[in-house]
């Protein structure tokens, strides 16, 4: 009799384990919340092996009616098939509510940058429409990009003088153009850098109304901004708007030390001409802001990040620490610093320059978390990291923060 009760508690627990680790719906609790979109994300073998090495996937979730994108996440260094939830709070316009029928899509973006599907890039979209907090909603991605990417502002000589009986520009063109120039105490910085980021914003939240990413770029630099390089298919390139423009060391879209920044000086109409932006402002570091006109005080979060003691022989050598701000009840991280090869204790800013998605609030209440990252890349906690959080969560603008790295993994 011992031996079958034996026997059948084991068997029960296999079977609870099972049910567990598959994700059964006798525990809810453990599964995609319900107003959530949720499924796998795969490559097609067709794809060429390039696609494979594109670092960024775009998640985007469209509304039936149309229009701009009504969530979006942003990751990279993705490992397929991968497992997705997409959830209120990835939701790009602050206050709109995440529910209805919805459209979901996946891109292997070259360049990191949202537009249209170019050369280099590669899309998937989920078969049909589907109502907000449906499961199994799989994309395979399999459409290759063909379209040729938006055109490369160039150096040109300059341009003659318009004839008196030249009409000046009623504003109705939907282009903006302009020239980059470098301050004279830059100038010798600005050299070699291998890309600059040209950007556009609209008065309403959200993301950029449009951007241009120009590689390899000399000075002066003269540009022409257009519909071509409007973000969210369907929004019209027209309004005022206020350009920024960033010279990127690593032609990536995060920021790093010795990127340079400068913009446009107050707001310019589009069918605007002779716009001039001056790159005349340097990041010193990862906690480096951007020009004072586009972030003031009280959108930094600032403090120190320290180790605890019987963590700091472990914390020597670690190549890497992430700095990561999310909004309550999970989701995606709402910003990122990554600092490389901290020293401690550790002063540190986050701000709206470090949001993931381009165009999201930085504003609110977050949470903190510091980590030491073994490997040094991105992507889920590993054996060897450091971690630390804030006892409490804390509001953008708060100042004098700190958080003690005291966990290991």
């Amino acid at each position: 009799m011992k031996r079958i009760f034996k026997n059948s508690c084991a068997a029960l627990t296999v079977v609870c384990l099972s049910l567990i680790l598959g994700g059964c719906d006798l525990l809810p609790e453990l599964g995609p919340p319900k107003e959530s979109v949720s499924g796998i994300i795969r490559m097609s073998s067709k794809l060429p092996v390039k696609a494979w090495r594109t670092r960024t996937l775009f998640i985007i979730v469209e509304r039936e009616e149309g229009g701009p994108p009504l969530a979006v996440q942003r990751l990279v260094e993705t490992r397929f098939p991968y497992k997705y939830v997409i959830t209120k709070d990835d939701v790009m316009i602050r206050g709109r509510k995440f529910a209805g029928r919805v459209r979901v899509r996946a891109r292997l973006d070259a360049d990191g940058v949202p537009g249209p599907l170019v050369r280099g890039d590669f899309e998937g979209r989920a078969a049909g429409l589907v109502a907000v907090g449906a499961k199994n909603v799989d994309v395979v991605i399999d459409r290759i990009g063909t379209a040729p990417p938006p055109e490369v502002a160039k150096k040109s000589p300059p341009k003659p003088a318009p004839s008196p009986e030249a009409k000046p520009s009623t504003g109705s063109v939907r282009t903006i153009r302009g020239v980059v120039r470098v301050a004279p105490a830059l100038a010798e910085k600005a050299k070699r850098k291998a890309a600059i980021f040209i950007i556009a914003r609209g008065k309403q939240p959200g993301p950029p109304l449009a951007v241009m990413r120009i590689l390899n770029p000399s000075f002066p630099l003269e540009f022409t901004m257009s519909e071509r390089n409007v973000m969210l298919q369907g929004v019209a390139f027209a309004g005022e708007v206020s350009l920024i423009a960033k010279l990127d060391g690593d032609g990536k879209v995060g920021t790093q030390p010795g990127d340079i920044f400068g913009g446009a000086r107050g707001p310019v109409q589009v069918g605007a001409r002779d716009v001039e932006i001056v790159l005349s402002q340097e990041a010193k570091g990862e906690a480096a802001q951007r020009p004072a006109r586009t972030q003031g005080a009280e959108e930094v979060i600032s403090g120190v990040i320290e180790v605890a003691p019987a963590l700091r022989v472990k914390a020597e050598g670690k190549p890497v620490l992430f700095l990561i701000a999310r909004k309550g009840g999970g989701g995606p991280p709402l910003a990122v610093v990554r600092v490389a090869n901290p020293r401690f204790p550790l002063a540190f800013e986050i701000s709206k320059r470090n949001v993931m998605i381009p165009g999201v609030p930085f504003e609110g209440v977050v949470t903190l978390s510091a980590r030491l990252d073994a490997d040094g890349s991105a992507g889920p906690v590993s054996g060897g990291d450091l971690e630390g959080r804030t006892v409490q969560p804390v509001r953008v603008g708060q100042k004098n923060v700190r958080i003690v790295i005291d966990k290991a993994f």
